[in-house]
């Protein structure tokens, strides 16, 4: 049950957040906010505003998994959790799964109604976001690192209350672009930074990628991103429940669970847990198939089949189980969009 609250601890720095990343020394502003967007209703807007502007970069484009997690006086690693990291030049999906006995046990379940109380409340304890990427402008230099800062469109830990800080952090890539580090921005009266997370690239994690965003008529917000040979998916609760006034106090989605459960209010506490988030990889006879998710019982089955996929290349489009999926970003190409998948029923003459 502390998974949680030992990842805020570390990225925290320890719990001194919000003392030390202030001006004057790192001064921010509350559009900077993770949720700002979010709360706001503009993610669409600002993320193509963007993307327009070529607010860009290919820096820690890849697959990535996170072998170490330091912060305060506590760590986590690879044997922790199993993380997940997919990154195009804009939009990511980060999944953050606590390896966990139990997450074995869910696999054989059909669905929340199988779970307990106990199971609710510890389902809570992960994580997946996903959004944009918005780095510093270059030249990059010893006083202009780069420097990114996250802003979220889907989130499974918000529920209400806003993060109080942005999630801005200094990248530091070696020199064979396999592995970075991420500093937290903030740094302590010592000048060192209050946290810090190494990733490494995933086996295959390099190549090309793609990033497609549901249209926003259909209400959830969902993200697919393809790196290399890995996908990222994510899908929102639905849309009103993170703004509900009543939760506007509520720090994140484990304390809102635990009051829910406590309560005995499980529906409410299952829609909050609706939100979906997985990963797998693209190639062999096991493509498209989940290997990791949020939902523990969706492992081993497909996200998508090629008879549910209609590319219009030309329109920037997807079609995927009749919705409308929007190429936010890919560098497959045509050509590398119908070999991706495979079978695909294709609009040949808007894909020319």
């Amino acid at each position: 049950m502390e998974w949680s609250k030992e990842q805020g601890v570390m990225v925290s720095g320890g719990g001194r957040i919000e003392r030390l990343f202030d001006a004057p020394r790192f001064s921010w502003k509350e559009e900077d906010l993770p949720h700002f967007h979010k709360v706001k209703g503009s993610t669409h807007a600002a993320f193509g505003k963007w993307k327009r502007e070529k607010r860009t970069h290919d820096i820690v484009v890849g697959a990535w998994f996170r072998p170490l997690f330091l912060g305060g006086w506590i760590h986590s690693d690879s044997r922790t959790e199993s993380v997940y990291n997919l990154q195009t030049p804009s939009l990511f999906i980060d999944l953050r799964i606590p390896n966990l006995e139990e997450n074995k046990k869910w696999q054989d379940i059909h669905g929340f109604s199988q779970l307990s109380d106990v199971d609710l409340r510890l389902l809570a304890r992960r994580h997946c976001f996903a959004g944009y990427s918005l780095l510093n402008q270059g030249p990059w230099t010893i006083e202009n690192p780069p420097v990114c800062t996250r802003h979220h469109a889907i989130d499974w830990n918000f529920v209400g209350k806003m993060r109080p800080r942005p999630n801005k952090w200094r990248i530091e890539m070696r020199e064979d672009g396999k592995v970075w580090k991420e500093w937290g921005y903030a740094r302590d009266e010592f000048d060192q930074h209050i946290y810090l997370e190494r990733w490494e690239l995933l086996p295959e994690g390099k190549g090309p990628y793609l990033a497609l965003t549901r249209d926003e008529r259909y209400g959830r917000e969902a993200i697919l991103i393809v790196c290399g040979d890995h996908f990222n998916f994510a899908m929102d609760r639905p849309t009103k429940m993170p703004f509900d006034p009543q939760r506007q106090q509520v720090a994140s989605l484990q304390d809102l669970v635990d009051s829910l459960v406590d309560k005995g209010d499980r529906e409410e506490a299952i829609k909050y847990l609706s939100l979906e988030g997985c990963h797998g990889r693209i190639s062999g006879k096991q493509a498209w198939v989940i290997d990791n998710a949020l939902h523990p019982w969706m492992i081993g089955k497909k996200i998508l089949s090629p008879d549910e996929v209609q590319v219009k290349y030309a329109e920037r489009k997807v079609l995927w189980k009749g919705e409308e999926w929007h190429i936010f970003e890919d560098s497959f190409g045509p050509n590398g969009l119908l070999k991706l998948f495979t079978g695909g029923i294709v609009d040949k003459k808007s894909s020319l």
